[in-house]
């Protein structure tokens, strides 16, 4: 069984919630902030890294939250939650999978590392319209469509979901009404809430500090 090591208010919310949506069972340990937000060393006990989402299956710790998820997939999904292999849609799943957490977040981490600098910085402008290319595609992906992967619901929204946490926590994603719908639905989600339920609420408040760890 895995074992979902549970960071409070960090993206280990999106392991949980994939676990429910698989109908799978797991044992979670709750890890709380510390005062200064960082990950305790509880959780640096079970990987050197301290990182959230950290899991325990077989007898190892594992970390990063897109390896999670395709580990996952591929070791208890039978085939739910992403396209068959060799599809245009598994093209664009594991598109939008890895590039809302590479290079969507990277341009978000820069952009609230950047607002807590001074209003007159010179790198602002720069920072700004970097951070707001990735939104705007998104956006423009989801323009008509209920998932990133248009037809389908895959772990890939999931992904996404939380990208959208932390837009909606800065109160920025008004400007983006395609990922707020989206964010809604999933929030809307059985699955979702379960999740929500034995981890506690997303309080993407801490969890949008840069600074805070993960």
């Amino acid at each position: 069984m895995i074992t979902v090591h549970h960071l409070s208010t960090s993206h280990s919310h999106v392991i949980l919630w994939l676990l429910e949506e698989l109908g799978l069972p797991y044992e979670m340990v709750a890890h709380q902030r510390e005062a200064s937000a960082r990950a305790p060393d509880s959780l640096r006990a079970v990987h050197p890294a301290g990182k959230s989402p950290t899991i325990e299956d077989h007898g190892l710790a594992m970390i990063e939250s897109t390896g999670i998820i395709l580990y996952i997939l591929d070791a208890y999904g039978q085939g739910r939650l992403r396209p068959p292999a060799n599809t245009p849609e598994a093209m664009q799943f594991f598109q939008w999978l890895t590039y809302v957490e590479g290079s969507a977040k990277a341009q978000l981490v820069a952009l609230l590392r950047l607002l807590r600098l001074s209003p007159e910085d010179p790198s602002r402008p720069m920072l700004e319209a970097a951070a707001a290319i990735p939104m705007q595609l998104i956006d423009a992906a989801l323009e008509g469509q209920e998932t990133i992967v248009p037809g389908q619901f895959t772990a890939a929204d999931l992904q996404l979901a939380f990208y959208e946490e932390i837009i909606d926590a800065r109160g920025m994603i008004a400007e983006f009404p395609n990922m707020r719908a989206h964010l809604e639905r999933m929030r809307a989600r059985p699955a979702y809430q379960r999740a929500l339920a034995k981890g506690g609420p997303v309080i993407m408040g801490t969890l949008a500090n840069p600074e805070a760890g993960r």
